[in-house]
């Protein structure tokens, strides 16, 4: 153990005080190793620099060097070879834990020149709970098919909540079957049931029910019957579930007629909570569906606004994002750019003009293609980070279209006329595809491709022989080379595909009117695939360009200005 601390004597001595330090952290591993480092430093930092030498009478053991080394010895001891002195800067001491010295501190280069910061745990909940809700309101407004599950979606938490509920009505249970029964669980359900109703379920509007409701489970009136051991909780089950029925969608008249006929005090109240847990989701679920775009525009102002509060505290906090629309607006204006040669006049009127929205609908359309185009695209937009995750999926399948695509025009081409215009050829090809390349990355791409290839020769050879066409050798082979060199990203059909495949979606984004638009080319092969990534990706692009569109256009205005000064 010694010699670790040795080690860590050296490095802290040594002139790269800094990155040798972090760098035995690093070897250490374990914040354990470095507390008992620092506890146990302040007494060991005396140590020479000399070897320390270990005499051991038994055959076999071992012998630590100060350099770490480790030699065996066999019935005579080895001298460890010296180790050679490090130039060390004059030494800094770590306070200890012990309190012998309490009035140091660490260093600057450790602890930092600024003052210590506080984080309390409200504030910590605060912000876990605004990103939840910001999470939460976009998530709504980008999905169109967005709806609250009656059943947890983690394995885990639906194991969790079943075994509490079970516990839960265990106890219900036990108190139900003492003589003579005790009731006061049960009423106190009741009182749950009645305020989730009034709160929950009902309405300001449902006036004659709500009075209804407080008149038969009025709290003092049940109280009263519960002291005198006469409290009819089946008969008040009944009249809940006679509510209910009349207040829950259609679909749920099976459930409530099951529930009518339950006989079971603990059967009927857990089935009551569980009609009320599916009416809650139904009404909060139609609730989003009719006020959408209330939620969609909510979503727009209040993530700008938590963006601007973002860049209040830190200014460069949209650096990505500027790179990222300054070479989207480059590549959507490559020959409007002014350069130093052009009139002074010309110059100022171009200051004086603010971005149109055209320019900005364009510019920030490349800028959305471009971060499907790799899964790995970079600038990466501070603007976009919350739907990063959606928009690596988006270029998985961006990806996996290009290829299927290419390996089709590829089959197509080298197996003959007569074979790829026979009925289903293409179709049934690209399903196979679609299936072997739904995993598809670009670190993975040479190995779907093998698989691809293989798949393409076997459905190229069925076909062939179910039409009495012959598939010649070297027919076969250069199959085979054509199909994995769309390996390659430079390939001449990939690149091809890809491009038509970037001019349809960047038409879309320029402008996602309903007025339907022709498919390049090619592109019919895979036009259901095509149609639902574009789907997919305009819900995120709209919404953000909605959300930040006066600040790309003010951040467009400053990429205009540098260009021309």
């Amino acid at each position: 153990m010694y010699e670790k601390y040795w080690i860590l004597r050296e490095l802290i001595y040594s002139s790269q005080s800094l990155t040798s330090f972090s760098a035995t952290v690093l070897l250490f591993g374990h914040c354990s190793a470095l507390h008992n480092f620092l506890f146990n430093y302040s007494s060991i930092r005396t140590m020479d620099h000399e070897e320390k030498k270990t005499d051991d009478s038994q055959s076999g053991t071992e012998v630590h060097t100060s350099s770490g080394e480790v030699s065996e010895c066999s019935g005579t001891t080895e001298k460890a070879s010296e180790s050679k002195k490090r130039k060390s800067s004059e030494p800094v001491d770590v306070p200890s834990t012990s309190g012998a010295e309490t009035n140091n501190q660490l260093p600057p280069w450790v602890a930092g020149g600024s003052p210590a910061r506080f984080i309390s745990s409200d504030d910590l909940l605060k912000m876990s709970l605004a990103m939840d809700n910001l999470a939460l309101v976009h998530e709504i407004a980008i999905d169109p098919n967005f709806s609250v599950s009656e059943i947890p979606k983690n394995p885990i938490e639906a194991a969790v909540k079943e075994n509490m509920y079970r516990a839960y009505w265990d106890i219900l249970s036990e108190d139900l079957r003492k003589d003579p029964p005790d009731y006061t669980h049960a009423f106190n359900l009741l009182m749950e049931i009645k305020q989730t109703i009034l709160e929950d379920i009902l309405s300001p509007a449902h006036v004659r029910l709500r009075a209804e409701v407080d008149s038969m489970l009025d709290e003092n009136t049940l109280r009263n019957k519960l002291e005198q051991n006469c409290l009819d909780v089946p008969g008040i089950g009944r009249f809940i579930v006679g509510l209910l029925g009349r207040l829950c969608a259609p679909e749920r008249d099976t459930l409530v007629e099951k529930l009518r006929h339950e006989e079971g005090i603990v059967e009927l109240i857990k089935g009551i909570f569980g009609l009320i847990d599916i009416m809650k989701n139904d009404l909060t679920n139609y609730t989003i569906s009719q006020n959408r775009d209330a939620v969609e525009e909510y979503s727009a102002q209040f993530e700008y606004k938590e963006f601007l509060k973002f860049l209040d505290k830190f200014p460069d906090g949209s650096a990505q994002t500027k790179e990222w629309l300054k070479l989207s607006y480059h590549e959507a204006f490559p020959s409007t750019s002014l350069t130093n040669s052009e009139p002074e006049a010309k110059r100022e009127k171009v200051e004086e003009r603010p971005p149109s929205d055209d320019e900005v609908i364009k510019s920030t359309s490349k800028g959305y293609l471009r971060l499907v185009q790799s899964q790995s695209p970079s600038p990466f937009p501070e603007t976009m980070r919350i739907d990063k995750v959606r928009l690596c999926a988006l270029a998985e399948k961006f990806l996996q279209m290009n290829i299927v695509t290419s390996a089709v025009f590829v089959a197509c081409n080298l197996a003959g006329k007569q074979v790829s215009e026979s009925e289903g050829f293409k179709k049934s090809l690209k399903d196979q595809l679609i299936i072997i390349t739904n995993d598809i990355e670009e670190k993975n791409i040479v190995a779907t491709v093998e698989a691809v290839c293989e798949q393409c020769v076997s459905t190229v050879k069925k076909c062939a022989s179910d039409l009495g066409v012959e598939i010649q050798v070297d027919q076969e082979k250069m199959l085979r080379e054509q199909i994995k060199a769309i390996a390659d990203e430079h390939n001449a059909i990939r690149a091809l595909v890809f491009t038509r495949i970037s001019t349809f979606v960047d038409e879309m984004l320029c402008s996602p009117s309903e007025v339907p638009r022709r498919l390049l080319p090619g592109l019919s092969v895979i036009q259901s695939e095509i149609c639902a990534f574009t789907a997919r990706l305009l819900r995120i692009c709209i919404h953000n360009r909605r959300t930040f569109f006066e600040l790309y256009r003010k951040i467009l205005k400053e990429v205009i200005e540098t260009d021309v000064l």
